[in-house]
Order: C-alpha cells, then sequence, then structure tokens
C-alpha cells in the first residue's frame, strides 16, 4: 500500500519517458531500431502500446499523465506477481516460512521498492525471470520422476528466462550462473533418470531460451529491420563506454543487512547440499545464478540500480534461509519473538528510503509536460535531451533520448547529417528542451539553435516567427525517425 501514494506523486526518472516514447511509437507504427534509436529488447514496448488506445496521450495533458500513472500502475501489478513467484521458490527451496520471509525482504529492499513501481522493461522481465527459476526448480525436484514427466518444466523455463531476455538483454547475465548450476546437476546428480536424460533436459531449456530470441528476430527481419535488432541491442550495448560503479555502493549501503544473512543462508544451504546423501540441486542452480549475477554486475560497465533487480530476489531467498536457520538455534518459545525482533530492524532502512520518496515530487516535470502541450500541437515536432518533456510529440532526431552515456556513443555523422537537415530545414523542431545534455551536440548545432529559437528560460526554446520556414507537412513523416 506505501507504494501507492509514492507512484502518484513520486519524480520520473527519465528513463519513464524513454520507455514511454518508445512505446508510443510502436503504437503509431514505427518499428524500433529502424525508424527510431533503441538499445532494449522490444517485449516490453509491445506489451504496452495496446494501452495507448484507452488514452488520449497526444491531444491532452490529462491524458498523458493519466497514461503515466496507469504505466506505474501496470508495473505495480507485475511487482505483486514477482513477489508471488519468490514466496513460491522459496516453498520450493525449503518451506513455506522462508518463502513468506524472501517476499518480506524483498519487497522491502530501497532499489526493489523504487525500480518496480517506473515505467521500464525491468518490470515485465522480472516475473518471466522468476517464473523461470521457478519451473526449473520444480524440474530438479521432480527429476526422479522420468524424463516425460518433468521434460516440460525444462522447456517451460528456458522459455519463460528467453522472454525476459526479450524484455531486457541485460537478463542474459542470468544464463552463465544458471547454465552452470543446471550443467553441475546434469553431470553430477543421482537420479532415477541417468546422465543422458538429464543432458536432454539442460538442451530443452537451452531451446526454450532460444526460441523467444529467434521468433523476435525473424520478426525484425521481416520488417527489415533484423540487422538493427542483433546491432543495437547486443553490439552497441558492448560497447557502452560509461561507468557507473558508484549504484553499487548506493545497493551495498540500503541493503546490507540482508546481503549479509543472504551470505549466512547461502553458506547454510551449500554446507547441507555437500552433507546430505540425498541431494536437492535447487540451491545449487540458485546459487550458481547469484553468483554469476555479482560476476557480471562487476563486469558490466553501466551497472545502474535496476540491475539489481535480478539479483535481490535470490539474495532475498537465501536472506530467509539465514533467518531461519539462526530461529531454529533459538529456544522453541522464544522464537516467534525472535523472529519479530530479527525482522524489524532489516525493515529501517526501506522506511527511510520511503519517507525520502515523498521529498522528491514530480511537479515540476509535470509542469513543463503542461506547458509542451500549450505550446505543440499533436503533429509538432518536439526536440529534448534527457528530460522527457517530449515524451509524446514525434521527436526530432533518431536518437530521441540524449544522456551522457548516449551522446558518448553518437557517430558523429550522424550529428553532422541531422544539423545538415536542421538548416535546410528539412527538420524544424517546433519546441526544443536544452538541457545539459544538448549542448554536447556540439557548437553548430548551438549556433544554430541560438539563430533560430528564442527562450524566455533558458529552458523552452521556441522556434523565431521569422526565422527560416518550417519544415513542410509532406517532409514531417522524415523527421519522426531523423538522418
Amino acid at each position: 500500500m506505501a507504494r501507492l501514494p509514492v507512484l502518484v506523486h513520486r519524480v520520473f526518472d527519465p528513463d519513464e519517458f524513454q520507455h514511454a516514447h518508445a512505446a508510443w511509437c510502436v503504437f503509431k507504427g514505427m518499428v524500433p531500431y529502424k525508424d527510431f534509436f533503441e538499445h532494449h529488447t522490444p517485449w516490453y514496448y509491445y506489451a504496452l502500446s495496446p494501452f495507448f488506445h484507452a488514452f488520449d496521450v497526444a491531444g491532452s495533458f490529462e491524458g498523458a499523465r493519466h497514461f503515466l500513472l496507469f504505466a506505474r500502475g501496470l508495473s505495480l501489478v507485475l511487482t505483486i506477481l514477482s513477489v508471488v513467484l519468490v514466496m513460491r521458490i522459496g516453498r520450493l527451496l525449503e518451506d513455506r516460512k522462508v518463502g513468506l520471509l524472501a517476499g518480506l525482504f524483498v519487497v522491502s529492499q530501497p532499489v526493489f521498492f523504487h525500480k518496480t513501481i517506473e515505467i521500464r522493461p525491468d518490470v515485465l522481465a522480472l516475473p518471466f525471470y522468476l517464473g523461470g527459476l521457478w519451473f526449473l526448480l520444480r524440474g530438479l525436484d521432480k527429476s526422479g520422476d522420468g524424463p516425460r514427466r518433468n521434460f516440460w518444466h525444462f522447456l517451460a523455463g528456458g522459455l519463460s528466462v528467453g522472454a525476459a531476455i526479450m524484455c531486457t538483454q541485460k537478463m542474459l547475465f542470468v544464463l552463465p550462473g544458471a547454465l552452470a548450476g543446471l550443467g553441475i546437476w546434469a553431470l553430477f546428480a543421482r537420479t532415477k533418470a541417468g546422465p543422458r536424460s538429464r543432458i536432454l533436459r539442460v538442451l530443452a531449456t537451452l531451446l526454450g531460451i532460444a526460441v523467444p530470441a529467434a521468433l523476435t528476430w525473424v520478426a525484425f527481419s521481416l520488417q527489415h529491420a533484423g540487422d538493427q535488432f542483433i546491432g543495437n541491442n547486443f553490439l552497441v550495448n558492448a560497447k557502452w563506454k560509461h561507468v557507473a560503479g558508484e549504484q553499487l555502493i548506493r545497493v551495498l549501503k540500503s541493503s546490507w543487512p540482508v546481503l549479509i544473512l543472504s551470505l549466512l543462508g547461502a553458506t547454510v544451504s551449500l554446507y547441507r547440499f555437500i552433507r546430505s546423501e540425498q541431494r536437492h540441486y535447487g540451491g545449487v542452480l540458485l546459487l550458481c545464478t547469484l553468483v554469476g549475477l555479482m560476476a557480471g554486475i562487476l563486469v558490466v560497465p553501466v551497472a545502474h540500480r535496476q540491475y539489481y533487480l535480478m539479483l535481490l530476489p535470490i539474495a532475498c531467498l537465501f536472506a530467509a534461509q539465514g533467518l531461519s536457520f539462526l530461529i531454529e538455534r533459538a529456544q522453541k518459545r522464544a522464537r516467534a519473538w525472535l523472529l519479530v525482533l530479527a525482522t524489524l530492524p532489516l525493515l529501517v532502512l526501506p522506511v527511510l528510503d520511503l519517507l525520502d520518496s515523498f521529498t522528491s515530487p514530480n511537479d515540476a516535470q509535470l509542469a513543463r509536460l503542461r506547458y509542451v502541450f500549450e505550446s505543440t500541437k499533436p503533429t509538432d515536432v518536439v526536440m529534448d535531451g534527457w528530460q522527457g518533456t517530449g515524451v509524446f510529440r514525434p521527436h526530432a532526431f533518431h536518437y530521441y533520448f540524449l544522456h551522457e552515456e548516449a551522446v558518448a556513443m553518437l557517430p558523429r555523422e550522424r550529428v553532422e547529417a541531422y544539423v545538415d537537415a536542421l538548416e535546410s530545414g528539412k527538420i524544424r523542431p517546433r519546441l526544443i528542451a536544452m538541457d545539459e545534455n544538448l549542448p554536447l551536440l556540439g557548437s553548430r548545432f548551438l549556433r544554430f539553435v541560438m539563430s533560430n529559437y528564442t527562450s524566455r528560460d533558458g529552458f523552452f526554446y521556441v522556434v523565431n516567427p521569422d526565422s527560416s520556414r518550417p519544415a513542410s507537412p509532406r517532409s514531417a513523416p522524415a523527421s519522426t525517425s531523423g538522418p
């Protein structure tokens, strides 16, 4: 319930406007990667786009505001589904108590609290990913029942993880650890089904992972965007230059109690596995996945806070095991009180973070968005940097979001071609939101803006009435995709 007022009033992350604009472009019939730049896999945009039928996001400010809040509400629904899946996984891993504790821990983590009410692909990827883990754990739990009876668990697990990757390519970091865990099971488990049968189930998982990607690539190839689909989602991201190591420090500061419990729980789980005669490989699968994700976050240059959404559910599962282990060591009469007293301190940091959310309202952002609606028509081209004020207006540049990371990756020839189009009148934004990122496009771009636009506040620049003639309606469609 605490998420509801935050959902309405908290400041929008600029990522939310980026993803909302991409989904709106899909709704308008544009093809990601070909008609506008994106570097996220596309399922979230296609899943969100049908809801634009219910909102007049281009015609009215209230329609746009209501859609943004509705999209955040969808994220909340997906978050609830993710928490339920965490609880189900905990029940498979050990028992119902561990599942409930894991669910409590994960909803209380500040990163989880902040990022799962935002408009972003990660919130759709998360239940697919957790559903995949649940299917695989079910398959491992029934690994002695014969290949035909539980073969579909492994296939469904692979399909779910593959679907998560098609929501955001960062889910690829799940694969090394998860496949290592499955490989350990296939080679060393003692089940009625032999090694050959277990290897076939691992291959079924791989097949499931590959199917969503293959079908998505085929769909974009049919629209002449197959190469861009591969290039933007995987090759461009592999070259991303920005480094964001401070996010790791923030996560450690806000979640260190759960992470310490997680280390204890993982140690206990591994010890029990080694000592047990009838070994259950679900804990091994989760532990390998967790280690793989931790290694990936240390390696990837741009590990923003949303990257930790993959890691935290597993960490909270092991934290629940760790706390359960400590409770079991206490006297029976004191266990209930110990559970309450141990849980409450873990919620202090999240509560403080919740209070901080109310100090960052979105009033200023919505006021700027209202100004755009009052100053432009639905067909007017708006150029934005990284503020999101042009979220429901045709964008001026193929690279429609321009934060410092994106600007660093821009091909210089594309920038020059864009300025050529501005100077020739082929593209003429009605409004330019001049944030700190747009000047990075260069002095030639700035000279054009200062010569052809005026501003009262130093942020919004409106085209001069006496400047060169704007682009004709015939050329307007070209301006939405940019040079």
